[in-house]
């Protein structure tokens, strides 16, 4: 007797991918964890460089696209801040794309946000300019990678819904005393870890992931595990009953 099939699992939304389905938008798509972009051409281009890839519905995967570009453009100054020789690669990759007319829409929205005084009010020094993050789209985008992740860890579908916490470290100092707690032999995986590079913790119904990305600063996230979510739902049951 042949064997069956798994079927696809989209990791976005958690739903079967259909072979052939009647909205061509639902079709499978070979999603890159994080995003191909991260990976400027003369790295990616690299002989040997195997990149993680997971399934999604073209729909799924389309709906973060312009904010994964606003996550490369606009942490480019923490990598500058950081790494100058990834900063440099990158660099040359940003000038590329500088070409193309969406990449110079978003590059004159985002200078549009430099300003020379603080939050506080506090004016910069001369040549120092501050520009506004939406924290919205950047974690947006680093909780879709937190969750290719996981599913490439477990094998199983987190929902959106499950993260408990995100926060981005620009520096080593400031991840949170609650990530630090990394087992003996844990260290970071990843494809080509100078551009991103990730450790995975478990204890109790938590998972917690701290992402470097181009070796310059750490989203830290934590998400409850979906196996939680099914015994609250049968403790619930057996209340109720």
């Amino acid at each position: 007797m042949a064997r069956q099939r798994k079927p696809k699992i989209c990791y976005l939304c958690g739903q079967v991918i259909e072979g052939k389905p009647a909205d061509p938008d639902m079709a499978g798509s070979r999603d890159h964890v994080p995003p191909k972009q991260f990976y400027p051409p003369e790295i990616r281009n690299q002989p040997g460089i195997n990149l993680h890839t997971e399934w999604t519905h073209k729909k799924c995967n389309g709906a973060y696209k312009l904010d994964e570009e606003y996550f490369y453009h606009r942490l480019y100054p923490l990598v500058v801040n950081a790494n100058t020789s990834m900063a440099n690669v990158v660099f040359r990759d940003l000038r590329r794309r500088a070409k193309q007319p969406q990449t110079r829409v978003l590059v004159s929205e985002l200078l549009r946000t430099g300003t020379t005084v603080t939050k506080g009010g506090i004016h910069l020094p001369p040549g120092i300019v501050r520009f506004e993050i939406d924290k919205y789209r950047m974690q947006r985008v680093a909780l879709k990678v937190a969750r290719g992740v996981l599913y490439a860890e477990t094998r199983r579908y987190f929902p959106l819904d499950n993260a408990v916490d995100i926060r981005l470290c620009e520096s080593p100092d400031d991840v949170p005393e609650g990530y630090r707690f990394i087992p003996e032999g844990t260290g970071p995986k990843g494809a080509y870890p100078a551009v991103f590079s990730y450790i995975h913790v478990e204890w109790a119904d938590v998972h917690a992931l701290l992402m470097c990305y181009w070796g310059a600063f750490v989203f830290c996230t934590a998400f409850q595990d979906p196996a939680k979510n099914q015994r609250d739902d049968v403790d619930t049951t057996q209340r109720a009953s």
